[in-house]
């Protein structure tokens, strides 16, 4: 029996083979099935790119999850060893993030959709985790939702740039995307923490970090 993993691995294929302009028609060839009966599984083709969108996001986690050490780094460290990651899953499947950001995702079931949806889910996602280790550490959260989509959003930018300069990712050109959207989103967070009172050290590790929040955050109203 054919599964909603199958078509949306599926998808990924038709779109790494054949370009972001994938049908549903492609699509349904690929997974030798009529159309019809992939709209028995996704109402239609935006909600099937939401979840090409949820696969992609996914994928990062995936790459990123393994590393334990993540924690005992810097934050710069932390946030390179994220955007390496990010950038990895981007290079090895370029049409899908541009299978995603020319997909005009608008359906008459949700008229909010856009493209670069995947920057929304991927914004709000990494916002309610650093929301629960910012309050665990009592420190006031109020913001974190406008950093984390500015962030994201300029992250989606810079990768449509990326991608328009080096379309087919080589090693080098990728290497120094990362480098310089991480000196790009240090800043960020630098700037945020700072309006909190907290001013971290570039070399301290992100435990370390998150035990002198604890020591000198401010109290919470």
């Amino acid at each position: 029996m054919l599964t909603r993993e199958q078509v949306i691995a599926g998808a990924v294929r038709c779109i790494d083979r054949d370009g972001p302009q994938v049908s549903m028609e492609t699509l349904a060839r690929e997974m030798g099935v009529a159309k019809p009966r992939l709209y028995r599984m996704f109402a239609d083709k935006s909600e099937l790119d939401g979840a090409v969108s949820d696969w992609l996001v996914a994928q990062v986690y995936a790459a990123v999850a393994p590393d334990l050490s993540l924690i005992m780094q810097p934050p710069r460290a932390t946030i390179h060893r994220f955007l390496t990651a990010y950038a990895g899953v981007i290079a090895e499947h370029p049409d899908v993030f541009r299978f995603l950001v020319l997909t005009q995702s608008v359906s008459s079931a949700d008229p909010s959709a856009r493209p670069l949806d995947i920057g929304r889910r991927l914004s709000h996602d990494l916002a309610e985790r650093s929301r629960s280790v910012l309050s665990s550490v009592a420190l006031d959260t109020d913001g974190i939702d406008h950093l984390l989509r500015g962030i994201v959003g300029f992250v989606m930018a810079v990768t449509d740039l990326w991608l328009d300069t080096d379309p087919v990712p080589l090693p080098e050109p990728t290497a120094l995307f990362v480098d310089r959207t991480t000196n790009a989103v240090v800043q960020l967070f630098d700037g945020f923490l700072r309006e909190k009172g907290v001013v971290i050290k570039p070399d301290m590790s992100v435990a370390a970090t998150l035990a002198t929040i604890t020591e000198t955050a401010p109290p919470l109203d």
